[in-house]
């Protein structure tokens, strides 16, 4: 052992002390090595037992205690293999804990009976989450805990009882292939069915609730109640996003509203996060800091911050409540939280060690969240924040002495944190969005000081003036400097070219950026280098990644690009509209014009058409009949009604796509070339051996 021990010692030593983490960053790598299990996790092609996974963490755990005694200078691999089993573990865990019952994965009339806990928008209407009571001839173990309902929701409010007849259906998949996918998010949020009501709800009468649920009830109708008392008071230009921003309910948000804010690059003010809680919690602080040292003898004997960092951890815990608690915002106050024990404590309040543990307590209670883009984009932007100005810290000037130079500094501080924060994100967001705001650098520098020193300081206002019935002019305020915000979002958008789209690049991508962005972030010297290459790396790989060529529906329908790229035709202009969005904006062009094919390059009668895309016959037939002779003259054969029969499925030389394959396998994205053809589904093998996957 003793000869295994200084072999090890002299063969690894020096590539270990190149790459081994220092001390203050060991709990970071940790953290990361933790995220890569679940990202693991979820990128498995099939469900793991929960017994295969404590036994391999269980293994890792002993390799462990081995290497601690005899091999040393491995332990920090082994002990990145453990956390790494150990983030998988918590990930499988967590997925088995979250499972709830799905409807029939069929079209089916349901009278479900529950309470109203959250209100969504839809299109120009709205929709309900329901938690379930019942479902009319299920039983309690088929029974999913919540469904997804749109409705008539007039003379409701959330938290009320309702029975609703509506024809409902298990979540839906991705309709496009590695595209944004609905079912993964329900089964993670516990939602077994989605559907539309045929039939006005009505009021209902439900069992008694448990102690946890009816105190949710009640705090989902404070919240609703208290958005609909902050839109009857504030400026009807702007109550839908003073409401947002006051209680988390963004359903009353115009959608033009909306979209000016997204293309202006200033979307991240309508997600509940880290900016709001910092600067409500932060700013509870600060007048909390100032009362406090008004009072002289109070000032001169204590440290007025410490219970200044109470008040400020006391605002920030009912703001999290207030504003419904999503992931993004338990991100935010985990790291608020951070920051005043820190104060209390009398210990550094910002720093990566922070980040890494509000990461890790998130990624504790909400594995899922790692692959979600709002944390990846939350997360960067804040460590991204943290390494800069740690290094600013020790460079800048404190004795600022001047009103003019005070000011200056905090614009240059301003200019400096939208610029990093943009940067760190832009990433993620193109490569989640596959789009990208170009003059958001711009509309963060105009519209930020009016957020920071305006909007924000009137919200805190109103918080403290509304159990006083003294909201209307903190009110008034905070919309004026909305309504300054909304000109300044729809002028950026009126920009020439505000929005750059680009093709989708593959699913890899991401968690290879991802990494690299940690080794810039986290890492020193030779790992930062190396986080760089990553990242450059990613963007060769997308920029020369080829877009699909054709896409076939689960319906049957058919898009493809002309040889120039720039037009899209399809059989029917108004079918699959949803499902075409996606793949024009995944090839980078969402804007292009849509033609019939059989208008000019196809030949066709009533039973079918016949066409070629890049030197490849393709066959969309409408009867069964048909498929055997089309079987001779084409590579690639769409039924789109009904099945083929079996005969004909065996003997038919080319790809063939009809109703049995479309349930199984869903919408298809296709690349061709005159040698070679190649399909990818959007509901392929390996994710229908997943939880959330849609089996047929």
């Amino acid at each position: 052992m003793a000869e295994i021990n200084s072999i090890i010692g002299t063969k690894l030593a020096p590539f270990l002390q190149g790459w081994s983490a220092p001390a203050y960053q060991s709990f970071d790598w940790g953290v990361t090595a933790f995220g890569v299990g679940i990202a693991l996790y979820f990128a498995l092609p099939f469900e793991p037992s929960l017994m295969a996974m404590a036994a391999l963490c269980a293994a890792a755990a002993l390799l462990l205690m081995a290497v601690n005694r005899f091999a040393f200078q491995v332990y920090p691999f082994v002990l990145a293999t453990l956390l790494i089993a150990l983030g998988a573990g918590r990930a499988t865990m967590h997925s088995h804990t979250v499972a709830t019952p799905r409807l029939a994965n069929y079209d089916r009339i349901y009278e479900v009976s529950g309470w109203v806990e959250d209100i969504e928008r839809s299109g120009n209407g709205f929709r309900w989450r329901l938690r379930v009571s019942e479902i009319e001839g299920l039983d309690p173990e088929e029974t999913p805990k919540r469904v997804r309902v749109k409705a008539k929701t007039t003379g409701f409010a959330a938290g009320d009882a309702v029975t609703v007849l509506a024809i409902m259906t298990p979540p839906s998949g991705p309709v496009v292939p590695h595209g944004y996918d609905p079912s993964r998010r329900a089964y993670f949020e516990q939602i077994g069915g989605f559907g539309f009501a045929i039939r006005a709800p009505i009021s209902a009468k439900i069992g008694e609730l448990s102690r946890s649920e009816s105190m949710k009830r009640s705090v989902v109708r404070f919240r609703y109640g208290l958005a609909e008392r902050i839109r009857e008071k504030a400026p009807p230009e702007t109550a839908g996003l003073q409401a947002a921003l006051l209680t988390g309910v963004r359903a009353y948000i115009p959608p033009d509203q909306t979209e000016n804010l997204r293309v202006a690059g200033l979307a991240h003010v309508l997600a509940i996060s880290g900016m709001h809680m910092g600067l409500l919690a932060g700013g509870s602080f600060w007048l909390a800091t100032l009362l406090l040292a008004c009072i002289s003898p109070l000032s001169r004997r204590y440290d007025v911050r410490k219970p200044a960092a109470i008040i400020g951890a006391l605002a920030a815990t009912g703001y999290l409540i207030l504003s419904g608690a999503s992931v993004a915002t338990q991100r935010a106050y985990i790291m608020a939280i951070i920051v005043f024990l820190a104060v209390i404590l009398d210990r550094r309040a910002f720093s990566m060690r922070s980040v890494a543990v509000a990461a890790l307590i998130t990624l504790l209670f909400h594995p899922e969240a790692l692959i979600s883009v709002g944390f990846q984009m939350s997360f960067a932007a804040v460590a991204a924040l943290v390494v800069v100005y740690r290094e600013w810290q020790d460079n800048r000037e404190y004795a600022v002495r001047g009103v003019w130079p005070k000011i200056k500094r905090n614009l240059t501080a301003l200019t400096v944190t939208s610029f990093v924060a943009g940067t760190a994100t832009s990433g993620f967001a193109v490569l989640h969005f596959n789009r990208i705001a170009r003059y958001s650098l711009l509309g963060n520098i105009l519209a930020m000081p009016l957020f920071t020193f305006l909007v924000m300081p009137a919200a805190l206002m109103t918080l403290i003036a509304l159990p006083f019935g003294l909201e209307d002019w903190p009110l008034l305020v905070m919309g004026w400097g909305l309504v300054g915000m909304l000109k300044i979002a729809q002028w950026v958008a009126a920009l020439p070219g505000a929005m750059w789209h680009v093709s989708a690049a593959p699913p890899w991508v991401i968690a290879v950026f991802g990494l690299g962005f940690l080794l810039a972030a986290l890492g020193q010297g030779k790992r930062r280098f190396l986080g760089f290459g990553l990242a450059i790396f990613c963007i060769l790989i997308w920029s020369q990644a080829p877009r699909p060529d054709m896409r076939i529906s689960d319906k049957g329908q058919i898009a493809f690009w002309d040889e120039q790229g720039e037009v899209l035709y399809v059989g029917r202009r108004r079918s699959d509209s949803f499902g075409r969005d996606q793949f024009m904006q995944r090839g980078g062009q969402p804007y292009s014009s849509i033609e019939r094919y059989q208008d000019e390059l196809a030949s066709c009668d009533t039973l079918g058409c016949r066409f070629a895309v890049k030197g490849q016959w393709i066959s969309v037939v409408n009867h069964p009949s048909e498929v055997a002779e089309e079987c001779n003259n084409s590579a690639i054969v769409v039924l789109t009604q009904r099945l083929a029969g079996p005969v004909v499925r065996r003997q038919c030389k080319a790809r063939l796509f009809d109703e049995r394959v479309f349930k199984e396998e869903g919408a298809q994205d296709v690349y061709l070339s005159e040698s070679e053809m190649r399909f990818v589904s959007a509901n392929h093998k390996s994710r229908r051996e997943r939880p959330w996957g849609t089996k047929r």
